[in-house]
């Protein structure tokens, strides 16, 4: 939790605004939506779409154009920024419940904690005295202590519905082979004048195949398939994978499958290329390592979501769509993170 806490606190007290464009004034104080009986206010809302639309357009304006906002990203007549609002609904529905059932939990928020969210709001808008800004965001002390609040309750009750979930995960479910692999393609590199590559005549594939079996010769001898390949100005590739991972074409992966530690398959080949793998080892400890977090993390989720459903079941939620259309996208802001 705190390492997520720190990472949203920096991020916001970083936060450097550049607009262009006008969006309308907003009344933070509208309700955007209702759970129970307790108003959610759009300065609230407002404030974490502008926060996730300034990453985008920051780290991705420069890939996908100028306010991605506005765009139809996915093809279906509906801008980027209506189904951010869409999901951005549904996160509020899940802060609000959360913080609900807090009690029920036994979760609150520590003097320290009330301390650095009250520290990192100052900071913030002392770091953004432009009123315009501040207008665009709905961004006042009051309204990021309270987004903070939210996100770190969000962590905090994670944690306490995780806490039944079986952190145990033996090597053996999570093994990682490790391989390293030659992939020789079969695809020429010249091409014909409308660009498209023209195939190797026969006499040309019979040359790749014998220099490729010659680098598996080598390799065997040396004990090195890359020290093999790069000498016929060759590269191969690393792998770590498990009998779940679609690493190879099904009659490499028939023959990787048969190899111990240290050994070779023959040369394999398939309609678009030769393969040589060599079998590195049989559970590479970080890969696994790191299967058996993602493992843990998978059966986390699924705890979640399911005591996620159940308490929402306890509580009402309403959208105000008057008051969450009052939110558009004519405005491009960008971010700053300082380091």
């Amino acid at each position: 939790m705190k390492k997520k806490f720190c990472i949203i606190t920096a991020a916001l007290l970083a936060l450097s605004i550049s607009l262009t464009g006008c969006n309308r004034k907003l009344d933070g104080t509208q309700a955007v939506a209702v759970m129970d009986e307790t108003s959610i206010p759009l300065a609230e809302v407002n404030l974490l779409l502008r926060y996730q639309q300034a990453q985008m357009e920051t780290y991705y304006g420069g890939m996908m154009g100028n306010n991605i906002y506005q765009q139809d990203l996915g093809g279906d007549g509906i801008i980027y920024g209506e189904t951010v609002k869409t999901s951005l609904m549904e996160t509020f529905q899940e802060l609000y419940i959360l913080e609900a059932e807090a009690a029920e939990y036994g979760v609150s928020l520590s003097e320290e904690e009330k301390s650095a969210i009250t520290e990192a709001a100052t900071k913030f808008m002392e770091s953004n005295p432009d009123e315009k800004v501040r207008a665009a965001l709905t961004a006042s002390q009051q309204t990021v202590e309270r987004l903070l609040t939210l996100l770190t309750l969000e962590d905090k009750m994670k944690e306490a519905l995780w806490a039944d979930v079986d952190t145990n995960v033996s090597d053996q479910e999570a093994a990682q082979k490790k391989a390293t692999y030659l992939y020789v393609s079969k695809s020429g590199t010249e091409t014909d004048a409308d660009g498209n590559a023209i195939p190797l005549t026969g006499e040309e594939l019979e040359a790749l195949k014998e220099k490729a079996q010659g680098i598996l010769d080598e390799a065997k001898k040396s004990k090195d398939l890359s020290g093999a390949a790069q000498a016929q100005e060759m590269t191969t590739s690393t792998v770590t994978y498990d009998d779940d991972t679609a690493m190879f074409p099904d009659e490499v992966r028939a023959e990787a499958d048969k190899l111990s530690e240290g050994e070779y398959t023959g040369l394999v080949e398939t309609d678009k290329a030769f393969y040589i793998v060599q079998m590195d080892s049989m559970m590479d400890r970080n890969a696994t390592d790191a299967k058996k977090e993602s493992i843990v993390q998978e059966r986390k989720d699924a705890m979640f979501a399911e005591k996620y459903e159940a308490l929402k079941g306890n509580h009402t939620f309403e959208i105000r769509d008057s008051v969450l259309a009052q939110m558009t996208f004519e405005q491009t802001i960008t971010l700053k993170i300082e380091e």
